[in-house]
């Protein structure tokens, strides 16, 4: 089951939602509805609506400022460095990220980017 949660940050009211049980992983696009309703078992996911999108409001951004929020969402939620699986939008946010030294993966095809982020560990 999916539940919601809210965290202000910079000004915004961040919506996200959790789901599972294991070690975290953030899938990132533009909101938490672009990622399938049934994800595997063993992870617990978190899944942020980016500024400007779906249930979080403020404006459109660059993916280097909704780098920034990502990188606070983490620290707030004292989830360290997870790895992070992208698609749509997030995959410009996670280019950013990944050259800050985040562990980032592709999420088109999610049981493929989950094994990719287990084999680098």
């Amino acid at each position: 089951m999916r539940r919601t949660g809210y965290l202000h940050l910079y000004g915004l009211n961040l919506v996200f939602d959790r789901l599972g049980r294991g070690p975290g992983v953030l899938l990132l696009a533009e909101e938490a509805r672009a990622w399938p309703e049934d994800l595997p078992e063993g992870y617990t996911f978190y899944l942020l609506d980016l500024p400007g999108y779906g249930r979080t409001g403020g404006p459109r951004m660059a993916p280097e400022e909704l780098a920034e929020y990502v990188v606070g969402f983490l620290v707030m939620l004292n989830l360290g460095s997870p790895p992070i699986l992208v698609r749509g939008v997030g995959k410009a946010v996670g280019e950013v990220l990944r050259e800050r030294g985040y562990r980032v993966f592709s999420g088109e095809h999610l049981e493929k980017g989950l094994q990719s982020a287990k084999d680098v560990g």
